[in-house]
């Protein structure tokens, strides 16, 4: 019984090896179109809100989903207003470790790199 014990807390001291973190979550904000957000979880569970475009992954490993955040980190990524973007066009969005990013427009290199891994790792279009 005392080995159990022992075992139980070693165990609990190591750690849970379940992905920890925020989520990510990107979407469309603002403009003439219904707004939509996907929320990537850290364990890989994606969910949709609003008229999203077709997302075809429901789940994508954790590693993805840290790699994803690193990614986000390391890009540096902020808000912007793009010459000639229209007031009635939506603004796009990334959120992620408590931080969001919306862009307006499509004048951001590392925004629309970021977007477009984001939209190919959950299936979407």
């Amino acid at each position: 019984m005392l080995a159990v014990a022992a075992l139980l807390a070693a165990t609990a001291a190591c750690g849970s090896s379940a992905p920890t973190g925020s989520p990510i979550v990107f979407g469309l904000t603002g403009g003439n179109i219904r707004p939509f957000s996907v929320t990537i979880r850290p364990n890989g569970s994606v969910h949709e809100r609003g008229t999203t475009p077709p997302i075809h992954r429901r789940q994508i490993p954790p590693a993805e989903v840290q790699r994803l955040q690193r990614e986000i980190k390391v890009a540096s990524l902020a808000s912007r207003n793009c010459t000639g973007a229209l007031p009635d066009t939506a603004s796009r969005y990334i959120r992620s470790g408590g931080r969001t990013v919306t862009v307006h427009g499509s004048c951001d290199t590392a925004f629309e790199r970021i977007w477009n891994k984001l939209v190919a790792a959950v299936g979407g279009r």
